[in-house]
């Protein structure tokens, strides 16, 4: 695990509000419609879009539900094409950690959440609320998760 100071950036794609029954079937649906469509195109003619893959989650209500958005980095002074929504994710500290694309990614989410962020002395910004997924070359690739933190109340 490492900690990194990010800047404000935008991600720029198109979103499901899901829950953790229905995660499963909403997010493939969702990148289907993301590759299938030819929605990626799009979202690359957009003003500073960069290659690779963000999948950011936020919940909605509570922990019952949450948006899952899959997009790219774009800049800020964007129109989204229709059904993309642009999302601004704000300047935080960052946990970082890199995983083969051969771990399961609900394993990874539940390890790095819950035993290496605490065991180094953190704890997930939970008011900020958001939560991402990068892949910098293919969403079948090796991904990084991202969880904004702050020092732990020990």
């Amino acid at each position: 695990m490492k900690l990194v100071d990010k800047e404000t950036f935008y991600i720029c794609g198109y979103a499901v509000e899901t829950t953790a029954t229905q995660n499963d079937k909403d997010i493939s649906d969702l990148y289907g419609y993301f590759f299938e469509k030819a929605n990626e195109t799009l979202l690359l003619d957009l003003q500073g879009s960069k290659k690779g893959y963000f999948g950011l989650s936020w919940y909605t209500l509570g922990h019952e539900k949450y948006c899952y958005l899959l997009g790219i980095e774009v800049g800020k002074d964007n129109q989204p094409p229709e059904n993309a929504i642009l999302k601004t994710v704000p300047k935080a500290l960052y946990a970082v950690a890199w995983f083969p694309h051969d771990k399961d990614i609900k394993e990874a989410w539940t390890e790095f959440f819950y035993t290496d962020i605490p065991k180094e002395g953190y704890a997930p910004n939970e008011l900020q609320n958001l939560y991402f997924e990068y892949y910098s070359e293919s969403v079948h690739g090796d991904y990084e998760l991202w969880v904004p933190v702050v020092k732990a109340n020990v």
